[in-house]
């Protein structure tokens, strides 16, 4: 019984955790994911491309995340 009701009160202390911790976090990494002006898209994957050495991954890394900035930019700065 008593183990039974140990478990219970850690369940919601996790789910009480949860409540506080992950929106807090979102909430976070949505003020740091603001989309970019599109002007900057090229030159971030230019810097990108020179950093990378000719390493085949890096250079994947580069494509993807250019694209990504082209997708999520904003064309009206």
């Amino acid at each position: 019984m008593m183990k039974a009701l140990k478990m219970g009160l850690f369940g919601l202390a996790m789910g009480a955790l949860g409540a506080v911790a992950f929106p807090a976090h979102e909430a976070e990494a949505q003020v740091i994911a603001q989309p970019l002006c599109c002007s900057s898209c090229n030159p971030r994957y230019q810097r990108c491309i020179t950093n990378a050495g000719g390493d085949i991954n890096t250079l994947l890394i580069c494509t993807m995340q250019r694209q990504e900035c082209e997708s999520t930019c904003k064309r009206t700065c």
